[in-house]
């Protein structure tokens, strides 16, 4: 219900205001979706970009901002209990710095709660036949718990919080263009800084890089293809734990529709593998596979909002149950 009332809003919002040249279509790009699994959150994941990059001398601000619901249980060498939801909200900026070059600097922020998803999750779930037994153990909308233990050693342990640093993050994208018919390529990195408090789940204590690239191709008037693929180096060990660490890939690819000149609608699949190795556990070491539905709207020349639901199509444990994100990007110095 809050889903198609955000929908509602954002359509009726930028009809008033859309202001498309022509008769051209326009197309916004790929929401900004990353693992969102509150573990996953202390490593650099680059999130899904389209290839192109802001024009030379122009600034783009940006807003996302995600709410994940989490429910997991597991007992074994890892006994852990997850029951909360997180947001997740970062502010970033990126400037287009010479020609087919942009740099980038985002600033997230991690909240966490009771939420407000419980409720929408517990009846999808039940018409659709596939309910998770362990959201019986837990009133709705509470913070149960974030504790990930080895023994007497506390791997993981978060608490109710709002609006505490994450870990920051920047980024250099470079692209290749190739003419009319062609798709656009781009290669990017990213280097994260250790400013969130590993103490509170909101950072690993460690540097983390990052290589990906990204491509774009308009398959026809109405239909743009957006992939990334993405490697990403994190620097280990962490927690009292040590776990170990290795490298890791992120894969997303989408497909954006006209439905008219101003507004898209998207559809998103994404791959994650997990850095943290050889803890037998698919809280923390197994794949996450999501698939995501939104909208997209460009109601100005410099104005662009986007908003789209995730669900987790992997198991409970590694994921994020379900996320709900909003975008905004508003460039400044636009020549649209």
């Amino acid at each position: 219900m809050r889903l198609a009332c955000a929908v509602v809003v954002l359509v009726v919002g930028c009809a008033s205001a859309a202001r498309a040249a022509g008769d051209e279509f326009n197309f916004v790009g790929p929401a900004p979706v990353r693992n969102f699994a509150p573990i996953q959150l202390i490593f650099l994941n680059l999130p899904f970009q389209r290839a192109l990059v802001t024009p030379e001398r122009e600034l783009a601000f940006h807003l996302w901002t995600a709410e994940s619901n989490e429910i997991a249980t597991t007992q074994g060498r890892f006994e852990s209990t997850l029951k909360f939801e997180t947001n997740w909200t970062a502010f970033g900026v990126q400037y287009g710095f010479a020609p087919d070059w942009e740099i980038g600097m985002d600033v997230p922020f991690i909240s966490r709660w009771g939420g407000f998803l419980d409720p929408m999750i517990n009846e999808i779930e039940r018409l659709t036949g596939q309910v998770n037994p362990e959201r019986n153990l837990f009133p709705n909308n509470t913070f149960g718990a974030f504790s990930v233990k080895e023994g007497n050693t506390t791997v993981f342990h978060g608490r109710p919080e709002a609006f505490e640093l994450g870990d920051m993050w920047t980024s250099m994208k470079r692209q290749f263009q190739f003419g009319d018919g062609w798709p656009r390529l781009a290669l990017r990195g990213a280097f994260k800084m250790p400013t969130g408090n590993p103490d509170q789940v909101n950072g690993s204590g460690k540097p983390d890089f990052g290589l990906g690239g990204a491509l774009d191709y308009r398959v026809f008037d109405r239909l743009m293809l957006y992939m990334n693929v993405n490697v990403i180096f994190p620097v280990g060990p962490i927690t009292p734990a040590d776990l170990t660490l290795n490298p890791f890939v992120t894969e997303s690819f989408a497909g954006e529709f006209a439905l008219l000149r101003w507004l898209t609608v998207q559809l998103h699949q994404a791959t994650y593998t997990s850095p943290i190795a050889d803890t037998g556990t698919a809280l923390m070491g197994d794949p996450v596979v999501e698939l995501g539905l939104g909208f997209n709207a460009h109601c100005a020349s410099w104005l662009d909002l986007q908003i789209m639901g995730i669900d987790n199509v992997s198991g409970v444990e590694q994921a994020a149950d379900f996320t709900l994100l909003f975008a905004a990007r508003v460039t400044v110095g636009s020549r649209q």
